[in-house]
């Protein structure tokens, strides 16, 4: 791609892109260590090439609290740096960081590009799947009943995997009793997103006697060398998620032995290529990988769906149905079927918004053209 940071399959001149920063209700509040979240806004990219159009969806939080960058920071730096060099047919290697809004400007490019060619992001990156096995994330509930609610209400739905977002104070309670609803056979994970101080992440070693895939991030991003202690002295692996910005930060995370689990969310290391490549070095190293989410619209979902099909994601992770947080997503819906689902196999992401759904849920629009 001449952006010069997506995929080597190149889109025409790039005519025109927009942004839509659209809002759409959770079914559910969700609400995790860092933040609880009521409606998923996000903000989408369609770029106009001579190849035809193609959409990316920056999945950056409101807030900076699961990472520095955020929608309105990732809008300022499409809007004056990445769009008008893209525009110009420059590329924008010489931006440092901003991944997720590379990353909604590299699905959009991709998109684009892989439409013109009529070949899937799922055969362009070599995947070998065409279902991918769904997994489901309970944010930290009110009440032990509920939390079993919740638990049991998506076994029964056909997930295969549970993962329970915890907290200190709010955690090895809260696993036993997902345990205890759910049985032995389930895979259940358990999610800190950075909320533990080294000492009282000592205490999750209670955690091993309940036979679970493994701890998510429970030290702040920055900390691998202790989390390759903490892990160390731990039976239950240890995965890392927002720790791992790069290929290189993943190498360095394995080496030091804090990982043995990864966690990819396309959006957040920067977008399709930057997730292959953080890929790839997991998977030479035989460490396996797992596909996270950000609450994404169909558009994102898209994308974490053709990724997880990739050899090395052979770990259930987070891609959970449409319904799970939407009533009417933006695009059709992804739904669940025998505990999977579907990787899209239409040309480029193989989705793309419903035009009714889009102007409902727009709040703002910005237009660039060439």
């Amino acid at each position: 791609m001449n952006s010069g940071s997506g995929p080597g399959i190149a889109p025409g001149p790039v005519r025109a892109v927009d942004l839509f920063r659209v809002r759409l209700p959770l079914v559910r509040a969700f609400r995790t260590a860092r933040t609880t979240t009521t409606h998923k806004d996000a903000l989408l990219v369609r770029v106009v090439t001579d190849d035809g159009v193609g959409w990316g969806e920056c999945a950056a939080e409101a807030a900076p609290t699961y990472a520095a960058e955020t929608l309105d920071t990732a809008r300022v730096v499409l809007r004056d740096h990445l769009i008008p060099r893209t525009l110009a047919g420059v590329g924008f290697d010489d931006v440092r960081g901003n991944q997720f809004a590379r990353a909604a400007l590299d699905s959009a490019l991709c998109d684009a590009a892989l439409r013109g060619h009529g070949e899937s992001l799922r055969s362009y990156l070599g995947g070998v799947r065409t279902e991918i096995d769904a997994g489901v994330a309970i944010g930290i509930c009110a009440d032990e009943h509920e939390l079993r609610t919740l638990a049991n209400a998506y076994i029964n739905a056909g997930y295969r995997r549970l993962k329970c977002k915890i907290e200190p104070g709010h955690d090895i309670e809260a696993v036993r009793a997902v345990r205890a609803e759910v049985g032995t056979e389930t895979t259940i994970g358990v999610d800190g997103n950075g909320a533990y101080a080294f000492e009282a992440a000592l205490g999750l070693r209670a955690l091993d006697e309940f036979g679970l895939q493994c701890i998510e991030q429970p030290l702040a991003p920055d900390a691998l060398q202790e989390t390759a202690l903490l892990a160390a002295g731990i039976t239950t692996p240890v995965a890392l998620d927002e720790s791992i910005t790069s290929a290189p930060v993943a190498e360095t995370a394995i080496a030091l032995g804090a990982c043995a689990l990864v966690n990819v969310k396309p959006g957040r290391v920067g977008g399709i290529e930057a997730a292959r490549r953080v890929h790839d070095a997991c998977h030479v190293h035989r460490v396996p990988l797992l596909i996270g989410g950000m609450l994404e619209t169909g558009i994102g979902r898209a994308v974490n769906l053709a990724v997880a099909s990739l050899p090395g994601f052979t770990q259930p992770g987070d891609c959970s149905a449409s319904d799970r947080y939407f009533a009417d997503d933006i695009t059709e819906p992804f739904e669940l079927v025998g505990g999977r689902l579907r990787v899209p196999d239409g040309p480029g992401i193989g989705v793309e918004p419903r035009a009714d759904r889009l102007r409902a849920c727009t709040i703002f629009r910005e237009s660039f053209r060439r």
